[in-house]
């Protein structure tokens, strides 16, 4: 089959080679998203970066990777996904090349929001991917290993990490992380050249970039998650008036985009909120992330810098949550078109129970610390598989082809955001405890635990109130 052939009808052989040269660059988009976590210490240090310099280095990641997707995902409905996946890991290649040589932590943070922005243009054409080669009935299995691959890269970044600078030592084993990307980044480009279709499988004849659209949303979005991530630089309350301010701007791109979709493609095409499935996986992506996605950083913070453990201890610590996040992928893959949005609920109580678990396991110190956790962070990683792998699948199922990289950028954009604000919000509450209880790490996290709890429960609530609602309102066949 030649490039230009759409791989819609390829045979299932050449199907999976492509989504796994697709699994090989969520890898290296997650993997770098976790890793920052057990680096700081090393980063402060090498740069003298101070705690803006490295609130940006943690954060801006995460910023520039949720401004890039929607309009990337549109890239790739109209370009193609081999056109946008080289774009996006040219982009890669030399945001770690920089980021790996940064002689300034100012340097470095300009490096890692280029590095988000690559990752936001790559992972939604991974997830469209998925959506243009298989039928909704078939999409279970390729989501569950993109769903694990990204939940191990997130998971076992701090324990590669870890070992990375044990070898490398901690004045430079930080910089070989980031370099690490370039050989990888180099082979996926020559695969993705070599496998992927030159042309658009479908998507909009017309090709007209949506400029306005565009700018509203990234400009929405960075005046929405702003205050909160310059909320140690910017005191007092003034600052969070950007909040209600990015919330206008956000309903003025709403408005262009109605219009701009009589007359050509937009950015978000609105019309698929019209499906309860869709928009309900929106708003649960949203509140799991805001809640799931600090763990691991809370728990590298605690300890690194309350029980003093080196990177390659905390990367250890953490492992059991890489080895149950990819089994739950796994399983959630292959049993979410029997068991539908009530897997999701199973996946959301267990993560409630683990944390649970790990909230009462605060006071224990030293190495038991880690071996006490072992099991409830396994559990979590179990849990999350079980939630973000099937709401993937039925989030997307409805959506047209034509619209399949639009609306996964759109549901990677409210994870992201809610990736975001909660990092914000949960590790001001970690600092802040911190502070406020004379430097007792295993109160502040004890805080910053019952904080996720209850994030993660308003996820359940919103999943209960689709499978209610899908009982009252079936959905219509997938397209």
């Amino acid at each position: 089959m030649s490039r230009s052939e759409a791989p819609g009808g390829a045979g299932h052989t050449r199907r999976w080679q492509i989504i796994a040269i697709a699994a090989a660059v969520s890898f290296v988009s997650f993997f770098d998203l976790s890793v920052i976590n057990v680096m700081l210490p090393s980063i402060e240090r090498a740069l003298g970066a101070g705690s803006g310099a490295v609130q940006w280095i943690v954060s801006g990641y995460s910023l520039m990777f949720a401004l890039a997707l929607v309009p990337a995902g549109r890239l790739g409905d109209a370009k193609g996904r081999r056109h946008a996946l080289l774009l996006g890991l040219a982009l890669f290649i030399a945001a770690s090349t920089a980021a790996g040589t940064a002689d300034s932590g100012t340097a470095l943070v300009v490096a890692r929001l280029a590095q988000g922005a690559a990752a936001g243009v790559l992972v939604p054409q991974l997830t469209a991917l998925v959506e243009e080669l298989f039928h909704p009935d078939q999409r279970g299995r390729p989501f569950g290993l993109l769903g694990a691959t990204a939940s191990v890269a997130t998971a076992t970044g701090p324990v590669i990490g870890g070992l990375i600078i044990a070898l490398g030592g901690a004045e430079h084993g930080w910089r070989l992380v980031f370099l690490s990307n370039v050989p990888i980044g180099v082979v996926a480009a020559v695969l993705v050249w070599r496998q992927f279709p030159a042309k658009p499988l479908s998507g909009p004849k017309d090709h007209r970039p949506d400029l306005v659209g565009t700018l509203l949303l990234g400009t929405g979005i960075l005046l929405v998650i702003l205050p909160a991530l310059q909320r140690e630089q910017w005191n007092g309350l003034l600052p969070w008036l950007l909040v209600p301010v990015g919330i206008g701007v956000l309903v003025a791109f709403r408005s262009w985009e109605t219009s701009t979709a009589r007359r050509h493609p937009p950015v978000f095409d609105f019309r698929l909120l019209t499906h309860r499935t869709y928009r309900l996986g929106l708003l649960l992506g949203f509140f799991y992330y805001a809640g799931f996605t600090s763990l691991p950083l809370i728990f590298s913070l605690h300890l690194q810098y309350g029980l003093h453990r080196n990177p390659l201890h905390t990367g250890l610590t953490i492992a059991p949550f890489a080895v149950g996040s990819a089994l739950g992928a796994l399983l959630g893959g292959r049993h979410v078109r029997r068991l539908g949005r009530r897997l999701i609920a199973i996946g959301l109580l267990t993560v409630m129970v683990s944390l649970a678990l790990m909230t009462a396991l605060t006071s224990f110190t030293g190495t038991t610390f880690s071996i006490v956790n072992a099991f409830p962070l396994l559990l979590a990683g179990v849990g999350s598989g079980l939630v973000i792998t099937p709401n993937n699948t039925l989030t997307l199922a409805q959506v047209p082809k034509p619209d399949a990289g639009s609306a996964a950028g759109m549901y990677r954009t409210m994870r992201q955001v809610g990736s975001a604000i909660g990092l914000a919000a949960i590790t001001a509450t970690l600092l802040g405890a911190v502070a406020a209880n004379g430097g007792h790490w295993s109160t502040a996290l004890r805080y910053a635990l019952v904080v996720e709890f209850g994030i993660v429960t308003a996820a359940l609530l919103t999943n209960l109130a689709d499978i209610i609602g899908s009982r009252r309102h079936p959905s219509a066949p997938a397209r």
